[in-house]
C-alpha cells in the first residue's frame, strides 16, 4: 500500500495552500510572566533578569498577592515559589487548577525536600528549578514552556479552523508538533505526517509500507506489539504508553509518550462496510506519539535533585533515610550489625567567616571527594546540610571495622586542603552507634550517632567515639531539668542570697555579693553552679538577668526604707546580657522603678567578657561607669589577663579568685599570683576583694600582703535577705553600743 491509495480521514485531495492567506491570522502576543516571591530582594533580581527579553513582567510578593492578579487578569506564565508564608506555592497551584486558569507554571524554589519537588509535579507544573539556577536554564526553560503553550495555542487554532474547513486538514496534521500515523492491520505504515522526519530522521517514503518494528527499539518490541496493534476504542484504548524509538541518527535517542485507538465504522473513512447489517471491518490502527524526550529529561533532573545534594553531589537526608531503613530491615532478617557515623567538621564555620560561603563550599566538595574514598561499594556517605555528613556501613563484621574506617576519615583529613592558593587545616569529630546494640530505629541510630559526636567535640574534638548508653541518661537529665527550670522560673522559685564582703581590719560588712539560688521543691537550694549553665544553654539568661537586676535593686531599696546603713551590692553578669543593649536598658529601668542610687551597684565581670570582644564590652562598660555603676573584674588571674584591658576599660575592683585563695597553706609560704594581682591592684589604685576566705590562715596571709576586703565562709555564709539585714542591724547597733 503506497500513499496515493492510502485510506484517508477525508478527501485525498491536498488543501489548496494558496487560501491559508484567506483565514484569520494569529496575531503574536508578548507573553505575559506573573513573577512571584515572597523575598523582595530575590523577586526585584529575577524582574531584572528577564527585563528586556521582550516580556510583560507583573510581580507578586506573595501567594495571597498572586492569587488576586490571577483573578484579574490572564498570564501565560507563571514563575512561582513555593516556601511563602500563609499562601504556599502549592496553595496556588492549587488555586489554578481548581479554577482551571490557563497558565503554565514554573516552580522557582530553595526547598530541598522531596516532598516539594514531587507536589510541584502532581500540581502539573511545567518544570521546576531549584534555586540558586543558572540564568541559561531559567530562560530556556521559560522558552521552552512559552514555545510549548505558543504550540498548543496554535493546536487550538487549527482544530477550530478543521471544523471550518476540510481541505485544511493534512496542512494541520503535517504542521502537528506531534507525529500522527496510521498503520494496516498488519502493522504496516499507511500514512506518517512529516514530523516524523523532523524527530526522527526518516523520510515519510521510507516509512509507508514498512513495519512499525522499522522505528521502535528492540528492548521495547514486546510492548509495541500491543500499542501498534491496538483493536480497542473509547476509554480502553491504550493511552500514555512510552516507547524509545530509534533515529536515523543513532546518535538522537528520544522517548515517546504514545495514544492510540482502534478505526471503527464512524472513523472517517478508515473503515470498510461489509454491507452485512452494518458491520464494520478493523481496517488498521491510527496513532498520535508525542515526543517527551525533554520533558523525561527535566523530571530525571528533578528527581535527582530531590535525592541528591546538589553541592557535593552525595545523597541527601531524604536519600539516606531511604537506605538506612532498607539496611535495617536487611540487618534484622540477615541477624547482622550495621554502623552509622555521623560526621561533623571542626570549626568550620571559622572557614565560611574568613574564607567566605563560596570557598566554604568548595572546601565541602573537597571533603566530600576524600571521604568518599574510603568507604566500601555498599557503604552509602550523604550530606545531611551545612558541614554535616553521615555513613551507613551495612554488614558490619565488629566495631574494629568501624573504628578502621573511621580513622582512615581522620587520616585524610589531616592532609591540607588547598582553596584557590589557601592551605587550610581541617578535622571532624565522628559519631558511631551500631545496630541493634545501639537502637533498632532510624531516629534512634541517627540521634545516638549525633549524640557520640557532640562527646567528641567536648573532649577537644579531632577523633571518633561510639555511643554510650550512658550519654542518653545524662542527655535525659539534662532535659528533665531544663524543664524544671523553666517551671520554676514561672512558679517564682529563684531567690537572692547575700554573701557579705568584710574589712579584714575592723570585721564590719561593708558590701555584698548577690548570688542567685534555685530553691527546687525536691532537690533543696541549689547554688548557681548547678543551674545557670544549663539556662545559659537553654537561652534563659536574659530573662534570669532581668529578673536578678529587678530583684537586688528592689532588695537594696528595702534595706534602705528599713534604715539600714547604705552598703554596695555587686551581682555577676552573663556575657550574653552584658554585650547586649538590653541589658542597660534593664538595669536603668531598676534602677528608675525602685529609686535607688546606681552607686550602690558593682556589676562583677569575667575576663573573658573583655577578651571576646573588646569594642562592644568597652562600649557597655562605659555606658554602666557613666551611669555610677561600679565595674569588678570577676575571677581575675584565671581568663588571659591583660594589663591593657584595666587601663582600657573602667574598672574599680579586682577579686583575687578562689582557687588561689585556697592555694594558701601556711604562714610562711610564698604565694605569688596572690601577690601579683595585689601588686596590680595597689599600683593601679583599684579597689581589691579575696573570694573563698575559708580559714583564718588565709585570711592572716591576704591581710599582711595587703588585702583587706574579704569574702568568704570563715566571715559569713550567704544570707537570705531577712538574715544579711538582720545582719546589718546588729553591726549597726554594735557601733551605737560602743560609741556610747
Amino acid at each position: 500500500m503506497n500513499a496515493q491509495n492510502a485510506p484517508s480521514l477525508v478527501s485525498a485531495t491536498a488543501p489548496d495552500f494558496s487560501t491559508l492567506n484567506d483565514l484569520p491570522s494569529i496575531a503574536p502576543a508578548v507573553p505575559r510572566l506573573l513573577l512571584v516571591d515572597d523575598e523582595p530582594r530575590l523577586l526585584s533580581s529575577l524582574a531584572a533578569l528577564l527585563d528586556g527579553a521582550g516580556y510583560e513582567l507583573t510581580t507578586a510578593g506573595g501567594g495571597h498577592e498572586a492569587i488576586a492578579m490571577l483573578t484579574r487578569l490572564h498570564y501565560d506564565l507563571v514563575l512561582l515559589d513555593l516556601r511563602m508564608p500563609g499562601v504556599s506555592g502549592h496553595d496556588v497551584m492549587d488555586f489554578i487548577n481548581e479554577r482551571g486558569i490557563d497558565t503554565d507554571v514554573i516552580v522557582l524554589s530553595g526547598d530541598s525536600g522531596i516532598e516539594a519537588a514531587i507536589g510541584a509535579i502532581n500540581r502539573r507544573a511545567y518544570g521546576y528549578l531549584r534555586k540558586p539556577y543558572r540564568h541559561d536554564e531559567l530562560f530556556s526553560l521559560v522558552g521552552n514552556a512559552l514555545e510549548r503553550r505558543r504550540l498548543s495555542a496554535e493546536n487550538r487554532e487549527f482544530a477550530w479552523r478543521l471544523e471550518r474547513s476540510e481541505k485544511l486538514y493534512r496542512f494541520l496534521v503535517d504542521s502537528s508538533p506531534d507525529i500522527i500515523y496510521t498503520l494496516d492491520p498488519e502493522g504496516r505504515f499507511t500514512y506518517v505526517n512529516r514530523r516524523v522526519t523532523e524527530l526522527l530522521g526518516f523520510e515519510r517514503h521510507e516509512l509507508i509500507g514498512a513495519s512499525y518494528t522499522t522505528i521502535v527499539h528492540d528492548d521495547d518490541l514486546e510492548r509495541a506489539r500491543y500499542v501498534f496493534n491496538e483493536r480497542r476504542v473509547g476509554e480502553r484504548a491504550t493511552h500514555n504508553v512510552e516507547l524509545r524509538l530509534k533515529c536515523a541518527d543513532p546518535m538522537k535517542a528520544r522517548t515517546f509518550e504514545t495514544s492510540l485507538r482502534t478505526i471503527s465504522f464512524n472513523s472517517i473513512g478508515m473503515y470498510l462496510n461489509t454491507g452485512n447489517q452494518g458491520a464494520v471491518e478493523y481496517t488498521g490502527t491510527y496513532g498520535i506519539a508525542r515526543d517527551v524526550t525533554e520533558k523525561r529529561r527535566s523530571e530525571e533532573v528533578i528527581a535527582y535533585q530531590a535525592w541528591h545534594d546538589i553541592l557535593t553531589d552525595l545523597p541527601n537526608r531524604a536519600l539516606f533515610r531511604d537506605r538506612l531503613d532498607l539496611a535495617i530491615v536487611q540487618a534484622r532478617r540477615r541477624e547482622e550489625q550495621l554502623a552509622l557515623m555521623f560526621i561533623d567538621l571542626d570549626r568550620f564555620k571559622t572557614v565560611n567567616d574568613s574564607l567566605g560561603h563560596l570557598k566554604g563550599d568548595e572546601l565541602l566538595r573537597q571533603v566530600a571527594a576524600r571521604l568518599k574514598r574510603c568507604i566500601r561499594k555498599g557503604d552509602t556517605l550523604a550530606r545531611l546540610g551545612g558541614d554535616e555528613f553521615v555513613v551507613l556501613m551495612p554488614e558490619l563484621r565488629d566495631r574494629a571495622a568501624a573504628s578502621l574506617v573511621a580513622q582512615k576519615f581522620l587520616q585524610v583529613l589531616a592532609v591540607p586542603f588547598m582553596l584557590d592558593g589557601t592551605m587550610l587545616h581541617v578535622s571532624a569529630s565522628i559519631g558511631i552507634a551500631v545496630f541493634p546494640e545501639d537502637g533498632e530505629k532510624i531516629d534512634d541510630l541517627i540521634r545516638h550517632a549525633d549524640m557520640a559526636m557532640y562527646k567528641v567535640k567536648g573532649e577537644g574534638k579531632n577523633g571518633f567515639g561510639f555511643y554510650d548508653r550512658a550519654q542518653v541518661d545524662a542527655a535525659h537529665d539534662k532535659v528533665l531539668l531544663e524543664q524544671d527550670l523553666r517551671r520554676g522560673f514561672k512558679a517564682g522559685e529563684l531567690d537572692m542570697y547575700y554573701q557579705p564582703q568584710v574589712d579584714a581590719r575592723t570585721g564590719e560588712v561593708i558590701a555584698a555579693e548577690a548570688l542567685m539560688r534555685w530553691n527546687h521543691p525536691t532537690r533543696g537550694v541549689l547554688a548557681a553552679g548547678e543551674f545557670l549553665p544549663l539556662a545559659e544553654e537553654a537561652g534563659l539568661m536574659v530573662p534570669f538577668s532581668d529578673w536578678m537586676v529587678d530583684r537586688v535593686c528592689r532588695d537594696i531599696r528595702r534595706l534602705h526604707d528599713e534604715g539600714k546603713e547604705d552598703v554596695r551590692i555587686s551581682i555577676n553578669m552573663s556575657p550574653t546580657c552584658l554585650m547586649r543593649d538590653h541589658f542597660f536598658r534593664a538595669l536603668t529601668n531598676a534602677i528608675e522603678t525602685h529609686q535607688v542610687p546606681a552607686t550602690r551597684l558593682e556589676v562583677e565581670i569575667t575576663e573573658n567578657v573583655c577578651i571576646r570582644d573588646p569594642e562592644t564590652a568597652a562600649k557597655h562598660l562605659k555606658a554602666l561607669s557613666a551611669l555610677g555603676v561600679r565595674i569588678a573584674i570577676d575571677d581575675f588571674g584565671t581568663g588571659y589577663s591583660s594589663l591593657a584591658y584595666l587601663q582600657r576599660f573602667p574598672v574599680n575592683t579586682l577579686k583575687i579568685d578562689q582557687t588561689f585563695v585556697r592555694e594558701i597553706g601556711h604562714d610562711d609560704g610564698h604565694f605569688p599570683v596572690v601577690l601579683a594581682v595585689i601588686a596590680i591592684a595597689r599600683g593601679l589604685k583599684l579597689d581589691l576583694v579575696a573570694e573563698g576566705v575559708e580559714s583564718e590562715l588565709q585570711a592572716r596571709y591576704l591581710k599582711q600582703a595587703g588585702c583587706r576586703i574579704m569574702q568568704g565562709f570563715l566571715y559569713h555564709m550567704p544570707l537570705r535577705l531577712e538574715q544579711f539585714s538582720g545582719l546589718l542591724k546588729e553591726q549597726a547597733s554594735a557601733r551605737r553600743t560602743g560609741a556610747g
